[in-house]
């Protein structure tokens, strides 16, 4: 069973190699998820049975720091986290499943059959307010890391890569620890040559992550974009929604089939999106260029976008300072950067799994 957390989409389509790869392995794969990622990994992968796997949803606020009300919601997350361990227990007797690989479910290990644990970010970063409090959180975060049987860390170990101090620290959590490289969807796993032809885009506009901020930065985006010469495509992120809206030189989708958003990516001139480490995957496996805008309040999102502009990789600007023109004018400024993943390691750790 392969279960992805539920917050975005950003981790539902990085285990979509993981899940082609676990099918050309000859496994019989269940997907266990909810809301918007259940709805795009079965859209991805019709074929497959699926199982409603809820998980815990904060609810989030306009205004104020999300690692904060994450901090303050810990108690609840402990309380929800025993009970989603408890349903994998029943699911895996009900269900017969063999194995379990979990992107940031800390919750669903299992005292019955192998678990592996898919995480970019060992170290939590929290705003300095709470700095204090990063040892106890590291030490309750590897608590649960450490009730698993493999950790699996999408980047590369050396140098470059994509997470810097958030997944490469001193010590693991846990001796069976492999960096399996950076995980897209776009990634030629299957070494088949991919054509994709499209028509010239001046600006591709990715979202993703929680709401509300999902929602207000597609208020931003859009009311910069509708009434611009810049022909442009917002793809909003909502696999359950069909409806399409043009509004002058702007189009709206709810969602795109990965052939559409790949011949969307590589024709676009400038891609805005969020910081998120599944975006940064995605655009590095195609080494496009793009303009980062982090999640207000989302430490780890700053950090990477930080780490990339810093780097000369990618511009990154705060939300509250976004300018598009300036945006995409100062974009052509920086680099842009390609890396190639060749999967041996996820196929081998995948042999070792499903042997």
């Amino acid at each position: 069973m392969v279960c992805p957390m539920d917050w975005g989409l950003g981790h539902a389509t990085r285990v979509v190699p993981v899940i082609r790869l676990l099918l050309e392995a000859g496994a019989e794969v269940v997907l266990g998820a909810d809301n918007q990622p259940l709805a795009f990994l079965r859209q991805q992968f019709p074929q497959l049975a699926w199982i409603r796997l809820p998980g815990f949803r904060p609810v989030y606020h306009k205004k104020g720091s999300l690692a904060l009300k994450m901090a303050l919601a810990i108690p609840e997350m402990l309380s929800e986290a025993e009970k989603g361990h408890q349903l994998l227990e029943k699911i895996v007797d009900a269900e017969k499943i063999d194995a379990v690989v979990s992107d940031n479910r800390y919750e669903l290990w299992s005292a019955k059959v192998p678990t592996v644990f898919m995480t970019h970010q060992l170290d939590i970063l929290l705003p300095s307010v709470l700095a204090s409090g990063r040892p106890l959180v590291k030490k309750l975060i590897y608590g649960f890391i450490k009730k698993h049987n493999e950790l699996w860390i999408p980047d590369f170990e050396g140098e470059p890569n994509l997470s810097g101090k958030l997944s490469h620290v001193k010590k693991m959590p846990l001796p069976d620890t492999f960096f399996i490289g950076p995980l897209s969807r776009f990634e030629n796993v299957s070494q088949k040559p991919v054509t994709v032809s499209g028509e010239p885009l001046d600006v591709l506009c990715l979202l993703s992550g929680p709401e509300p901020q999902r929602t207000i930065f597609e208020e931003l985006l859009m009311s910069r974009l509708k009434n611009s010469r810049l022909k442009s495509v917002l793809l909003s992120g909502k696999p359950g929604e069909s409806k399409i809206q043009k509004l002058g030189n702007l189009v709206v989708y709810p969602h795109a089939t990965d052939e559409k958003m790949l011949q969307l990516i590589l024709s676009a001139k400038t891609i805005v999106c969020r910081s998120g480490y599944s975006s940064l995957m995605d655009l590095t496996s195609l080494g496009k260029r793009a303009v980062f805008v982090p999640t207000p309040g989302q430490p780890e999102q700053e950090y990477l976008a930080r780490k990339m502009k810093k780097e000369g990789f990618f511009y990154a600007v705060d939300q509250k300072e976004f300018d598009l023109e300036k945006a995409i004018k100062t974009s052509e400024n920086y680099r842009g950067l390609q890396l190639h993943n060749n999967y041996l390691i996820l196929r081998e750790r995948i042999r070792n799994l499903t042997k």
